[in-house]
């Protein structure tokens, strides 16, 4: 089955199964309503957030607190991770070896 982009339905393929949905699509409204206020919120969200760690930043501390609660914390970690392109230039026997190929499922929401 090929893939259709986000953002199209003209690519879609000849060998996928479309089915109406007519009697649904006041949940594609609604899903399209959510995605919108979704998306606005992640933003407001970060806008926050990087309001929150500029502060602490630059007061030099990891916890943020109101009225001495501890309300926020910001601090750095170590992150260990594997560098799979590498891997798979150097190593592609290994990939091959522990690859784990599985069936997934993607739902989109499309612009018509």
């Amino acid at each position: 089955m090929k893939e259709n982009t986000p953002n199209s339905l003209a690519l879609a393929s000849e060998q996928d199964i479309r089915e109406p949905l007519d009697s649904f699509a006041r949940f594609v409204g609604t899903l399209r309503r959510i995605k919108g206020k979704q998306a606005k919120l992640t933003q407001q969200r970060k806008d926050v957030e990087t309001v929150l760690k500029a502060a602490l930043l630059s007061a030099g501390a990891t916890i943020g607190t109101v009225n001495g609660v501890p309300v926020v914390s910001y601090s750095s970690s170590t992150r260990i991770a594997l560098d799979q392109t590498r891997l798979k230039r150097e190593h592609p026997d290994v990939v091959e070896e522990f690859s784990d190929i599985s069936e997934v499922w993607t739902f989109r929401l499309l612009t018509a």
